[in-house]
């Protein structure tokens, strides 16, 4: 499943840094591997236009909370690597994010 605007990443805490600086959340089904996935927050980069544009930057710090049923539940830490498109001008800024520790 990918992400949904539905479901929104969260800020929970922004250190006011110009470049980077804010802590996010994310809470949701997706184990660390899926997001992990190039570009799987699809909009969400600063300045991205649409209705997913959170406003996530190069080195900021996501925390993953993965809400199982199986019993697999987890939480894990991430940086946003880099920010992205690839649908050309005006299109939208998707970030991704490192491999998390857990």
């Amino acid at each position: 499943m990918a992400y949904s605007t539905t479901n929104p990443v969260r800020k929970i805490l922004d250190f006011g840094i110009a470049s980077a600086g804010s802590i996010w959340s994310y809470e949701s089904t997706h184990a660390h591997a899926a997001i992990e996935a190039a570009g799987f927050f699809a909009g969400c980069g600063f300045g991205s236009p649409g209705s997913a544009a959170v406003g996530m930057r190069v080195g900021d710090l996501l925390i993953n909370i993965n809400q199982s049923t199986a019993g697999t539940s987890a939480i894990s830490m991430h940086r946003v690597t880099s920010i992205s498109t690839s649908t050309g001008f005006n299109g939208p800024l998707n970030a991704t994010v490192s491999v998390g520790s857990s």
